[in-house]
C-alpha cells in the first residue's frame, strides 16, 4: 500500500503521570501503514483509552506518533477474565470523558475503501456476567428463530398445500420466498449494521419479523403467504450480521470464540425446535400457530434487546456516504441468483427465462465488483479478499453448508416419502440430530483453543463427505430408517457444526471491529447461496440421471445424496490445499488483529 503520513498525537499524558515516577523522556514510534499496522493499532488504542488528554495546536502531518510518558493502561490488555472485566469498566466510562479519536480532525492516512482500524469505543464484557448471558440469549434467540422459520415451515408444507389447494410445483415458494430475501439482503444488512448501529439493526429486524409473522398467520391466499414470507426474510437478514457483530465486539479473545460457538449451537437448537413445533403444531392446533406463537418470542427479544444490548460507540467516527449503487446492484444480483437456483429445478434449466436470469445475475455480480473498485466508500472493501485464507474459508463454508442443506433435504424426503413417517414422527426421530449439533457446537470453543484450525476444517469436511454415504446405500427392500437415514443425519450435523464454528470464528478474528457485521453477512451469504447452488446442482443431476429415465423415488434420493458426497469432497480439497496453516488461527494476544494486505 505504500507509506502514508500519520498525524502526530502530541502531549498525551496519563491522568496520574505526575505520581508515577516516570521520567519525562519522549518516546517516538515510527512505522509505515502497510508494514507495522499492529503497532499503529496498539498506539491508537492506548491513546484513545486514556482520559483527560488534549491535542495542542493544529494538526501536523508528520510520519510519527509522538507519545509522552504513556503507560499502557491495564484495561487495554486482554486475556484472563479479570483483565477482561477491567477492560469492560474502562470502556464503559462516561462517553463525555473520552478523548476524540486521534485521527478525528486530520487527514485519513488510509485510502477510502480500504479496511481501517476502528476508532470506536465498544463496550466489552464476559460470558459469566448477567449482561453477557442476556446478550447471548438475545442474539442466540434470533439465530434460533431464523432456523425455526425454515425447518418448521418445511415440515408444515403438506398441511399448507391441502388448505390452500396449492399445486406441488408452486409449493416450494413458501420456502424459496424466505430464503431469496434472506440471502439477498445479508450483505447490505451487514454494511448498515456496521455503519448505523448493530443494536438498532437487530432490534428492527426482530420487530420486522414479528410484524410479518402475524401477517403470515392471518394470510387468506397462497400468494399472500408467499409475499409475507419474502418480507419476513428481510427481517431475518437484518438479524444475522448484526448479532454476529454484537458478539464479536462485546466479547474478546477466547470468550468471543465461546460466544460464537453458543451462537452456532442456537442454530442447531433452532433446527430441532422448528421440526418439533412444525410437526406437533401442524398435527394439533394447525400450521398457523407456528407463526402466532413465535411472535411472542420475537417481540420479547426485540424489546429486551433495546434495553440490554450494548450501544454502538460511534463518537469521533464520521459515517461515510453509503454506496447506494453498489448496494442496489449487489442485492439485486444476489436475489436473482437465489431465484434462479431455487427455480431452475422446478421450471427446468432449459427454459429461456431461467437462462436469461442466470446470465443477468452473474453480470450484475461482476458489475458490482467493478463498482466496488471505483467508488470511494464501497459497501464491500475488496481488500477483505486479500486477507490470508479469507477466500479459502469462504469457499469451504460455501460448499460445506450447501452440501449439508442438500443432505437434510433428501433425508427428510426419504423419511416422509419412503419410510412414510408423519410430520410428528419425523420430528421425534430427528431430535438426536439437533442434540448432536448442540453438543458439538458448545464444545468447539475449547477445541479451537487446542487444535489447529486447518486440522478442524479437514476433519469437519471429511465428516461431511462420509455423512451422506449411509443414506446413499438405501435401496428397494432395504429402507430401514435407523440404518440409513439416522447415521447420515447425525454425522452430517457434527461435521457442519465443526466447520461452521471454525469458519465463522477464524474469519471474524481476521477483520477489524468496524467491518465485523459486514464479514458476518458475507459468511452467511456464502451459506445461503451455497445452499441454493447445492440443491440446484443435485436436482439437475437427479433430473437427468433418474427422473428423465423413469427411475423411482428411492433411486432419485440416493443419487441426490451421492451429489452431496461430491460437493463435500470439493470442500475437503479446498480445506487441504486452499487454506494455509501458517496464518490460520485465532489471536488471543490482540483483541482486534488488523489484517490488511
Amino acid at each position: 500500500m505504500g507509506s502514508h503520513h500519520i498525524p502526530a498525537v502530541a502531549h498525551l499524558r496519563p491522568p496520574e503521570a505526575a505520581s508515577d515516577g516516570y521520567s519525562g523522556q519522549r518516546r517516538r514510534t515510527s512505522f509505515q501503514a502497510g508494514s507495522d499496522l499492529d503497532d499503529m493499532q496498539n498506539l491508537t488504542r492506548n491513546a484513545s483509552a486514556i482520559s483527560g488528554h488534549r491535542e495542542d495546536g493544529k494538526n501536523h502531518h508528520v510520519s510519527t506518533y509522538e507519545l509522552r510518558d504513556v503507560q499502557r493502561p491495564e484495561a487495554a490488555r486482554t486475556g484472563p477474565s479479570s483483565a477482561t472485566q477491567a477492560a469492560a469498566v474502562e470502556f464503559s466510562s462516561n462517553p463525555s470523558t473520552r478523548p476524540p479519536s486521534p485521527n478525528a480532525d486530520s487527514e485519513n492516512p488510509f485510502p477510502e475503501g480500504d479496511i481501517q482500524p476502528s476508532t470506536r469505543y465498544p463496550e466489552i464484557g464476559t460470558i459469566k456476567s448477567w449482561r453477557g448471558i442476556l446478550i447471548l440469549i438475545i442474539t442466540g434467540g434470533s439465530q434460533l428463530l431464523d432456523n425455526v422459520y425454515m425447518t418448521g415451515v418445511n415440515i408444515s408444507l403438506p398441511a399448507i398445500q391441502k388448505e390452500m389447494d396449492v399445486q406441488s410445483g408452486d409449493l416450494q415458494w413458501m420456502i424459496s420466498a424466505y430464503t431469496l430475501t434472506f440471502g439477498g439482503f445479508l450483505l447490505l444488512a451487514g454494511v448498515l449494521s456496521d455503519r448505523y448501529g448493530r443494536k438498532h439493526m437487530l432490534c428492527a429486524g426482530l420487530f420486522w419479523i414479528t410484524v410479518w409473522s402475524i401477517a403470515t398467520s392471518l394470510g387468506t391466499s397462497y400468494i399472500q403467504l408467499t409475499i409475507f414470507r419474502a418480507l419476513q426474510g428481510i427481517g431475518a437478514a437484518m438479524t444475522v450480521p448484526s448479532a454476529i457483530g454484537i458478539i464479536s465486539s462485546y466479547f474478546v479473545t477466547h470468550e468471543r470464540t465461546r460466544a460464537l460457538s453458543i451462537y452456532g449451537a442456537a442454530g442447531a437448537i433452532g433446527f430441532c425446535t422448528g421440526l418439533i413445533f412444525g410437526g406437533f403444531l401442524t398435527s394439533s392446533l394447525g400450521w398457523r400457530y407456528l407463526f402466532r406463537l413465535s411472535v411472542v418470542i420475537t417481540g420479547g427479544l426485540a424489546i429486551a434487546g433495546f434495553f440490554i444490548l450494548p450501544r454502538d460507540r460511534l463518537e469521533g467516527v464520521e459515517k461515510p456516504r453509503l454506496d447506494i449503487l453498489g448496494a442496489a446492484v449487489s442485492t439485486t444480483g444476489l436475489i436473482l441468483l437465489s431465484f434462479v437456483l431455487s427455480s431452475g429445478g422446478v421450471y427446468g434449466w432449459n427454459k429461456a427465462f431461467i437462462i436469461v436470469l442466470l446470465i443477468g445475475s452473474v453480470v450484475l455480480i461482476v458489475v458490482f465488483t467493478l463498482i466496488e473498485k471505483k467508488v470511494r466508500n464501497p459497501i464491500m472493501p475488496l481488500s477483505l479478499w486479500k486477507i490470508p485464507n479469507f477466500a479459502g474459508l469462504w469457499v469451504s463454508g460455501f460448499v460445506m453448508y450447501g452440501s449439508y442443506q442438500a443432505i437434510i433435504y433428501y433425508l427428510v424426503l426419504i423419511s416422509q416419502e419412503v419410510n412414510e413417517l408423519s410430520a410428528g414422527d419425523t420430528a421425534v426421530r430427528f431430535l438426536p440430530m439437533g442434540a448432536a449439533g448442540f453438543i458439538t457446537s458448545m464444545s468447539m470453543s475449547k477445541v479451537l483453543e487446542k487444535v489447529k484450525a486447518k486440522t478442524l476444517m479437514i476433519v469437519g469436511m471429511l465428516l461431511c463427505v462420509i455423512a451422506p454415504i449411509p443414506g446413499c446405500l438405501i435401496s428397494e427392500g432395504d429402507i430401514n430408517f435407523w440404518k440409513h437415514t439416522f447415521p447420515s443425519s447425525v454425522i452430517s450435523v457434527i461435521g457442519v457444526s465443526i466447520g461452521y464454528c471454525t469458519v465463522t470464528s477464524i474469519m471474524l478474528a481476521s477483520v477489524p471491529l468496524n467491518v465485523k457485521s459486514l464479514c458476518g453477512g458475507m459468511v452467511n451469504t456464502a451459506y445461503q447461496i451455497g445452499s441454493g447452488v447445492a440443491l440446484a446442482l443435485a436436482a439437475a443431476i437427479v433430473q437427468a440421471v433418474d427422473v428423465d429415465k423413469g427411475h423411482g423415488l428411492i433411486k432419485q434420493y440416493s443419487t441426490g445424496l451421492w451429489c452431496c458426497v461430491g460437493l463435500a469432497g470439493i470442500g475437503l480439497l479446498a480445506s487441504i490445499f486452499a487454506i494455509k496453516g501458517k496464518s490460520l488461527g485465532i489471536s488471543h494476544e490482540d483483541d482486534e488483529p488488523l489484517a490488511m494486505h
